[in-house]
C-alpha cells in the first residue's frame, strides 16, 4: 500500500474571480459544454458545498491537501501530463493517479461528495 504525503485535487478550470465568471457564465448561461466534473461534485450553481468542505477537512486528518486549478499546478505535477480533472497522491516514490479523469465520468450522480468520498477511499486501501 502506497502511503500518500500529499492529495492533490486538480479541477479542470482556471482560478481566478475573471475565470471564475467566465467559467459560471459557459456553463449556465451559454451552455458550453466545458464542465468540469470535479467542479460540478464540489460546487452548487453559486457555491462551494459544505459536504465537499467537510470531505476535505477529513482528509486534512491524515494528509497534506491541495486543491488546486490547471493554472496553479506545480511544475513538477504539470509535466507529468495528467488529464484534468483528477486526483493525484504524493508519496516518497512520486506522483500517481487516485481517480483519474474518465473515472470522474464513471460516477453515476456528479453532484455526489459521498460517491467521490468513497470512490477515493476504495482506491488508496
Amino acid at each position: 500500500m502506497t502511503r500518500f504525503k500529499v492529495i492533490y485535487f486538480i479541477y479542470d478550470a482556471d482560478s481566478g474571480i475573471l475565470n471564475e465568471i467566465k467559467y459560471w457564465i459557459n456553463k449556465n448561461m451559454l451552455k458550453k459544454n466545458n464542465a468540469c466534473e470535479l467542479c460540478d461534485i464540489s460546487h452548487g450553481k453559486f457555491f462551494v458545498k459544505f459536504e465537499w468542505l467537510k470531505f476535505v477537512e477529513e482528509l486534512k486528518t491524515k494528509y497534506q491537501v491541495k486543491v488546486l486549478h490547471r493554472n496553479e499546478l506545480p511544475i513538477y505535477v504539470q509535466e507529468k501530463n495528467f488529464q484534468l480533472p483528477c486526483v493525484i497522491g504524493e508519496s516518497d516514490q512520486g506522483l500517481k493517479e487516485i481517480i483519474k479523469k474518465t473515472e470522474f465520468k464513471d460516477l453515476e450522480n456528479l453532484n455526489s461528495i459521498e460517491e467521490l468520498r468513497a470512490k477515493f477511499f476504495k482506491q488508496i486501501l
